[in-house]
């Protein structure tokens, strides 16, 4: 009988590779994506069914599509007005004919470094609201900074603002189980699960993160980039580790974009639309700065952010800056930076030495070799995690926003990044990077080929995975 049971169950995982891997063949995934694929079910029968069931198949994106269709399309065209001059280098209508995100004009744009100065400012002005705030995050940690800001939601509803708390239910799912969690729930504070993991109608689009790092009060001032809500963003004081994040805050017509994108997703995650409560602000419109609210999901019919950084790394002229704590993008981009570096321009991208991705950082490392041989200077912070993403291009034109510099940001989560074109803001970021720089080593060639065998095997079969990381 064992033995039986063993023959049946050997040749059921053979047949369910079969299957899959016609499945798979059957599709039109990219080449690479396919392979990766193949490797996980050929090499585990069961469990990588199963992921590919919850994970790698494309029915659930075209799931999620249908599910987007049967609400209405962010508008990221209203109160369009922007500086005529700002475009000198010709990106900002490439991105727009890309996108069709138009210009929007903001004030006050100001680069925020560290955890404690974004709680800070955050803190100030949510206690300071009087209509509403409006908070979305990937990741809300059940800890001191989380707990803080749980604190001031429930107080600031008890003073009869609208305060709404969407959060992801994969990067939050220890918040979902928490006291806080359960406290928030029991208050005025209207609070929702993205995409919920153990949800009988959403375990299948668990694979879909709302990687979104958003705070808006009033419709007055926007809060966004790559910080969460959680104490390591704080530094040594409350975390173990010492992270290095950025973000930005801003006020003005481009807060209202992002309004936008935060109402589709409660929208999506809820069935409540709010967006007259939005249209409701009465605020100060204009600005002195332009800027473009670029988002991006698996719901739209084209990778936004993909396409813009695509395109506008080809339009370089003088010099490229990427911080990114991932490396794992499709090889079109890296062979487009390869090229603009022997075009004479400076490309430099900043990583971290310490990662909290073991996979995808030894993805990112099987790419060193070939980049530094034409000419990409590449450098890892010294025992430091690196979870800020900004590209800044020709000292002018910076990229920055909760988008890493992978396959899964490109084409799988919900993202926003922002596309800002200022030379006094490109300095500041400018500032930032070399902060970074004077805290990183560069890598050589020769101790890039010198790594051990295996660790260049490992390197290799995770950046084989890299589209299922």
């Amino acid at each position: 009988m064992t033995a039986f049971v063993n023959f049946f169950f050997q040749h059921l995982g053979e047949v369910i590779s079969l299957i899959l891997v016609l499945v798979i063949l059957s599709g039109r995934r990219e080449a690479r994506a396919n392979f990766s694929w193949l490797m996980v079910v050929v090499l585990f029968p069961f469990v990588g069914a199963v992921m590919y069931i919850l994970l790698g198949n494309p029915r659930l994106k075209r799931m999620v599509e249908q599910k987007f269709k049967s609400y209405r399309s962010i508008d990221l065209k209203k109160y369009v007005k922007h500086d005529e001059e700002f475009d000198k280098s010709g990106l900002g209508a490439l991105v727009e004919n890309i996108t069709g995100v138009s210009p929007h004009m903001c004030s006050n744009l100001k680069l925020i470094i560290g955890g404690g100065e974004k709680y800070s400012l955050l803190g100030e002005d949510i206690s300071g609201a009087e209509k509403y705030v409006l908070m979305e995050y990937y990741v809300f940690r059940n800890d001191f900074a989380g707990k803080f800001f749980a604190d001031m939601l429930i107080e600031t509803a008890e003073r009869g603002v609208k305060v709404f708390l969407l959060v992801d239910g994969f990067g939050s799912f220890l918040f979902t189980l928490s006291r806080t969690y359960r406290r928030l729930k029991k208050s005025k504070v209207n609070i929702a699960v993205f995409h919920p993991p153990l949800g009988f109608k959403t375990v299948s689009r668990m694979n879909f993160r709302n990687h979104r790092k958003i705070a808006v009060i009033d419709g007055r001032i926007c809060y966004t980039g790559g910080m969460n809500i959680g104490s390591e963003y704080m530094g040594g004081l409350f975390g173990n580790r010492k992270w290095f994040d950025a973000h930005l805050s801003f006020e003005g017509d481009a807060v209202y974009p992002v309004e936008e994108v935060f109402a589709e997703d409660w929208l999506f995650a809820t069935g409540e639309n709010i967006e007259e409560l939005i249209k409701s602000a009465q605020v100060e419109r204009g600005g002195d700065t332009t800027l473009q609210v670029v988002p991006s999901g698996p719901h739209m019919p084209r990778p936004l952010i993909y396409s813009t950084l695509f395109s506008t790394l080809n339009r370089a002229r003088k010099s490229v800056v990427i911080v990114t704590p991932y490396l794992v993008p499709d090889q079109p981009v890296i062979e487009t930076l390869k090229n603009i570096s022997r075009q004479g321009i400076d490309v430099t991208v900043i990583l971290p030495g310490k990662n909290n991705q073991l996979l995808a950082a030894a993805a990112g490392r099987s790419y060193y070799e070939e980049l530094i041989e034409n000419g990409v200077k590449i450098y890892e912070t010294k025992g430091i995690m690196l979870h800020a993403k900004i590209v800044v291009i020709d000292d002018y034109f910076v990229i920055t926003g909760s988008a890493n510099m992978d396959g899964r940001s490109f084409k799988i989560n919900f993202e926003l990044n922002i596309v800002a074109y200022s030379g006094a803001f490109a300095e500041d970021v400018g500032r930032l990077v070399k902060y970074y720089l004077c805290h990183s080593e560069e890598m050589d060639l020769k101790t890039i080929k010198a790594r051990p065998f295996a660790l260049r095997v490992f390197e290799g079969v995770c950046r084989t995975l890299g589209p299922v990381l």
